[in-house]
Protein backbone atom coordinates (compact mmCIF):
# COMPACT_ATOMS: atom_id res chain seq x y z
CA UNK A 1 0.00 0.00 0.00
CA UNK A 2 1.47 3.38 -0.99
CA UNK A 3 1.55 6.59 1.09
CA UNK A 4 -1.55 8.17 -0.51
CA UNK A 5 -3.59 5.05 0.13
CA UNK A 6 -2.47 4.99 3.78
CA UNK A 7 -3.54 8.63 4.17
CA UNK A 8 -7.01 7.86 2.81
CA UNK A 9 -7.35 4.89 5.15
CA UNK A 10 -6.22 6.94 8.17
CA UNK A 11 -8.70 9.71 7.40
CA UNK A 12 -11.62 7.30 7.05
CA UNK A 13 -10.70 5.46 10.26
CA UNK A 14 -10.49 8.78 12.10
CA UNK A 15 -13.97 9.61 10.86
CA UNK A 16 -15.25 6.27 12.14
CA UNK A 17 -13.85 6.93 15.59
CA UNK A 18 -15.31 10.43 15.61
CA UNK A 19 -18.72 9.08 14.61
CA UNK A 20 -18.60 6.49 17.40
CA UNK A 21 -18.69 3.50 15.05
CA UNK A 22 -15.51 2.11 16.62
CA UNK A 23 -15.04 1.89 20.39
CA UNK A 24 -18.41 3.42 21.20
CA UNK A 25 -18.62 4.67 24.77
CA UNK A 26 -21.01 3.41 27.41
CA UNK A 27 -24.45 4.74 26.51
CA UNK A 28 -28.07 5.02 27.64
CA UNK A 29 -29.89 2.69 30.03
CA UNK A 30 -33.59 1.87 30.26
CA UNK A 31 -34.75 0.62 33.65
CA UNK A 32 -37.51 -1.77 34.75
CA UNK A 33 -38.63 -1.82 38.37
CA UNK A 34 -41.46 -3.16 40.50
CA UNK A 35 -41.90 -3.59 44.24
CA UNK A 36 -43.97 -5.74 46.59
CA UNK A 37 -43.60 -3.89 49.86
CA UNK A 38 -43.88 -6.17 52.89
CA UNK A 39 -44.44 -9.32 50.80
CA UNK A 40 -43.87 -12.59 52.61
CA UNK A 41 -40.80 -14.65 51.68
CA UNK A 42 -43.16 -17.12 50.02
CA UNK A 43 -44.78 -14.46 47.85
CA UNK A 44 -46.72 -13.67 45.86
CA UNK A 45 -44.68 -10.94 44.10
CA UNK A 46 -47.06 -9.65 41.39
CA UNK A 47 -45.42 -6.27 40.81
CA UNK A 48 -41.88 -7.67 40.86
CA UNK A 49 -42.88 -10.46 38.49
CA UNK A 50 -44.46 -7.97 36.10
CA UNK A 51 -41.27 -5.90 36.05
CA UNK A 52 -39.24 -9.04 35.41
CA UNK A 53 -41.50 -9.99 32.50
CA UNK A 54 -41.09 -6.53 30.93
CA UNK A 55 -37.34 -6.61 31.43
CA UNK A 56 -36.93 -10.07 29.89
CA UNK A 57 -38.96 -9.03 26.85
CA UNK A 58 -36.74 -5.99 26.30
CA UNK A 59 -33.52 -7.91 26.94
CA UNK A 60 -34.45 -10.63 24.47
CA UNK A 61 -34.15 -8.08 21.66
CA UNK A 62 -30.38 -8.29 22.15
CA UNK A 63 -30.17 -12.09 22.18
CA UNK A 64 -31.31 -15.10 24.22
CA UNK A 65 -31.83 -14.42 27.92
CA UNK A 66 -30.42 -16.53 30.75
CA UNK A 67 -31.29 -16.56 34.46
CA UNK A 68 -29.03 -17.54 37.37
CA UNK A 69 -31.14 -19.10 40.14
CA UNK A 70 -28.17 -19.95 42.42
CA UNK A 71 -29.85 -23.28 43.19
CA UNK A 72 -27.05 -25.56 41.94
CA UNK A 73 -24.20 -23.65 43.62
CA UNK A 74 -22.40 -24.70 46.79
CA UNK A 75 -23.56 -22.72 49.81
CA UNK A 76 -21.19 -20.55 51.80
CA UNK A 77 -19.12 -17.42 51.36
CA UNK A 78 -16.45 -17.86 48.68
CA UNK A 79 -15.13 -15.93 45.71
CA UNK A 80 -15.04 -16.09 42.78
CA UNK A 81 -18.31 -17.94 42.22
CA UNK A 82 -18.70 -19.83 38.94
CA UNK A 83 -22.35 -18.83 38.72
CA UNK A 84 -23.14 -20.06 35.19
CA UNK A 85 -21.26 -20.98 32.00
CA UNK A 86 -19.27 -17.88 31.09
CA UNK A 87 -20.36 -15.94 34.20
CA UNK A 88 -18.36 -15.46 37.40
CA UNK A 89 -19.13 -13.40 40.51
CA UNK A 90 -16.50 -11.80 42.73
CA UNK A 91 -17.63 -10.75 46.21
CA UNK A 92 -16.20 -8.10 48.51
CA UNK A 93 -17.14 -7.21 52.04
CA UNK A 94 -17.42 -9.06 55.34
CA UNK A 95 -18.77 -12.56 55.81
CA UNK A 96 -21.70 -12.32 58.20
CA UNK A 97 -22.52 -15.98 57.74
CA UNK A 98 -25.48 -17.92 56.39
CA UNK A 99 -28.59 -15.81 55.98
CA UNK A 100 -26.50 -12.74 55.20
CA UNK A 101 -23.46 -13.35 53.00
CA UNK A 102 -22.55 -15.58 50.08
CA UNK A 103 -24.71 -18.36 48.65
CA UNK A 104 -27.30 -19.02 51.33
CA UNK A 105 -30.32 -21.23 51.86
CA UNK A 106 -31.19 -19.69 55.23
CA UNK A 107 -34.33 -17.57 55.48
CA UNK A 108 -34.59 -15.26 58.49
CA UNK A 109 -37.56 -13.21 57.30
CA UNK A 110 -38.71 -10.71 54.71
CA UNK A 111 -36.50 -7.96 56.18
CA UNK A 112 -33.47 -9.96 55.09
CA UNK A 113 -32.39 -11.66 51.87
CA UNK A 114 -34.41 -14.65 50.73
CA UNK A 115 -35.12 -16.95 47.80
CA UNK A 116 -37.51 -15.97 44.99
CA UNK A 117 -37.08 -18.99 42.71
CA UNK A 118 -40.20 -21.13 42.48
CA UNK A 119 -39.59 -24.36 44.48
CA UNK A 120 -36.07 -23.09 45.25
CA UNK A 121 -34.25 -22.14 48.44
CA UNK A 122 -30.95 -20.42 47.59
CA UNK A 123 -30.00 -16.81 47.02
CA UNK A 124 -26.93 -14.51 47.08
CA UNK A 125 -26.14 -11.94 49.77
CA UNK A 126 -23.31 -9.41 50.08
CA UNK A 127 -24.36 -7.04 52.86
CA UNK A 128 -21.80 -4.29 53.36
CA UNK A 129 -19.94 -5.19 50.18
CA UNK A 130 -20.34 -5.60 46.44
CA UNK A 131 -20.74 -8.28 43.77
CA UNK A 132 -18.92 -8.05 40.43
CA UNK A 133 -20.49 -10.05 37.60
CA UNK A 134 -18.05 -10.84 34.78
CA UNK A 135 -19.43 -12.11 31.46
CA UNK A 136 -17.35 -14.04 28.91
CA UNK A 137 -19.61 -12.65 26.17
CA UNK A 138 -20.68 -8.99 26.58
CA UNK A 139 -24.29 -8.39 27.54
CA UNK A 140 -26.69 -5.52 26.98
CA UNK A 141 -28.85 -6.22 30.02
CA UNK A 142 -28.90 -7.07 33.70
CA UNK A 143 -31.88 -7.74 35.96
CA UNK A 144 -32.41 -9.30 39.38
CA UNK A 145 -34.81 -9.67 42.28
CA UNK A 146 -33.89 -7.59 45.33
CA UNK A 147 -34.99 -9.02 48.68
CA UNK A 148 -34.99 -7.53 52.16
CA UNK A 149 -34.13 -3.97 51.14
CA UNK A 150 -35.87 -1.41 53.33
CA UNK A 151 -35.79 2.37 53.58
CA UNK A 152 -34.85 2.42 57.27
CA UNK A 153 -31.36 1.40 56.12
CA UNK A 154 -31.21 2.13 52.41
CA UNK A 155 -33.01 5.42 51.78
CA UNK A 156 -33.83 5.76 48.08
CA UNK A 157 -30.46 5.99 46.31
CA UNK A 158 -29.24 2.51 47.24
CA UNK A 159 -27.86 0.83 44.14
CA UNK A 160 -24.65 1.83 42.41
CA UNK A 161 -23.58 0.03 39.25
CA UNK A 162 -19.97 0.35 38.04
CA UNK A 163 -19.26 -0.90 34.53
CA UNK A 164 -16.06 -2.42 33.14
CA UNK A 165 -15.21 0.86 31.36
CA UNK A 166 -14.94 2.53 34.78
CA UNK A 167 -18.15 4.55 34.55
CA UNK A 168 -20.63 4.41 37.42
CA UNK A 169 -24.34 5.02 37.51
CA UNK A 170 -26.53 5.47 40.57
CA UNK A 171 -29.94 3.87 40.07
CA UNK A 172 -32.89 4.83 42.23
CA UNK A 173 -35.45 2.01 42.21
CA UNK A 174 -38.19 2.31 44.80
CA UNK A 175 -37.08 0.73 48.07
CA UNK A 176 -39.61 -1.12 50.25
CA UNK A 177 -40.51 0.32 53.65
CA UNK A 178 -41.27 -3.04 55.24
CA UNK A 179 -38.92 -5.35 53.39
CA UNK A 180 -40.26 -7.93 50.97
CA UNK A 181 -39.29 -8.26 47.31
CA UNK A 182 -38.60 -5.91 44.43
CA UNK A 183 -37.24 -6.24 40.91
CA UNK A 184 -34.61 -4.09 39.25
CA UNK A 185 -33.33 -4.44 35.71
CA UNK A 186 -31.94 -2.38 32.87
CA UNK A 187 -30.96 -2.64 29.23
CA UNK A 188 -28.10 -0.67 27.73
CA UNK A 189 -27.45 0.40 24.16
CA UNK A 190 -23.74 -0.37 24.65
CA UNK A 191 -22.57 -3.83 25.70
CA UNK A 192 -20.62 -4.40 28.89
CA UNK A 193 -18.49 -7.35 30.00
CA UNK A 194 -18.72 -6.77 33.74
CA UNK A 195 -20.60 -4.76 36.32
CA UNK A 196 -20.21 -4.24 40.03
CA UNK A 197 -23.39 -3.94 42.07
CA UNK A 198 -23.06 -2.12 45.39
CA UNK A 199 -25.72 -1.31 47.97
CA UNK A 200 -24.78 2.05 49.47
CA UNK A 201 -26.09 1.21 52.94
CA UNK A 202 -25.58 -1.17 55.85
CA UNK A 203 -28.75 -3.14 55.09
CA UNK A 204 -28.89 -6.95 55.14
CA UNK A 205 -30.34 -7.94 51.80
CA UNK A 206 -30.04 -10.36 48.90
CA UNK A 207 -30.56 -10.96 45.20
CA UNK A 208 -31.99 -13.90 43.28
CA UNK A 209 -33.03 -14.95 39.77
CA UNK A 210 -30.43 -12.74 38.10
CA UNK A 211 -30.89 -12.43 34.33
CA UNK A 212 -28.79 -11.25 31.41
CA UNK A 213 -28.73 -11.79 27.67
CA UNK A 214 -26.16 -13.73 25.73
CA UNK A 215 -25.04 -12.29 22.42
CA UNK A 216 -26.85 -13.80 19.46
CA UNK A 217 -24.49 -15.02 16.76
CA UNK A 218 -27.13 -14.47 14.07
CA UNK A 219 -28.04 -10.85 14.86
CA UNK A 220 -25.30 -8.18 14.72
CA UNK A 221 -25.07 -5.99 17.80
CA UNK A 222 -26.36 -2.40 17.47
CA UNK A 223 -23.95 -0.34 15.43
CA UNK A 224 -22.19 -3.30 13.85
CA UNK A 225 -24.23 -3.11 10.65
CA UNK A 226 -23.10 0.47 10.19
CA UNK A 227 -19.52 -0.55 10.90
CA UNK A 228 -19.72 -3.33 8.29
CA UNK A 229 -21.07 -0.82 5.79
CA UNK A 230 -18.26 1.62 6.48
CA UNK A 231 -15.77 -1.26 6.21
CA UNK A 232 -17.12 -2.11 2.77
CA UNK A 233 -16.86 1.56 1.78
CA UNK A 234 -13.26 1.69 2.97
CA UNK A 235 -12.42 -1.47 0.99
CA UNK A 236 -13.98 0.01 -2.16
CA UNK A 237 -12.07 3.28 -1.81
CA UNK A 238 -8.75 1.50 -1.30
CA UNK A 239 -9.32 -0.74 -4.33
CA UNK A 240 -10.18 2.28 -6.49
CA UNK A 241 -7.02 4.06 -5.35
CA UNK A 242 -4.89 1.04 -6.14
CA UNK A 243 -6.28 0.89 -9.70
CA UNK A 244 -5.79 4.64 -10.20
CA UNK A 245 -2.21 4.60 -8.94
CA UNK A 246 -1.23 1.41 -10.75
Amino acid sequence: MNLLTRHWGTAILAGLFAAGAIGAAHATTTTFTGQDDGALTTGPFPNSNAAQTSFLAAASAFGPTHTITYESLATGYYSPIAAAPGVSITLTGPNFGSGFSGISNTTIGNLYGFNTTSAGSQWLGFAGGSATFTFAAPTYSFGTFLTGLQTVFSGTNALQVTFNDGTSQLFTPAINVDGGAAYFGFTDTSPFSSLTLTNLSNDAWGIDDTSFNGRSTSVPEPGSLGLLGMGALLTGVLMALRRRLA
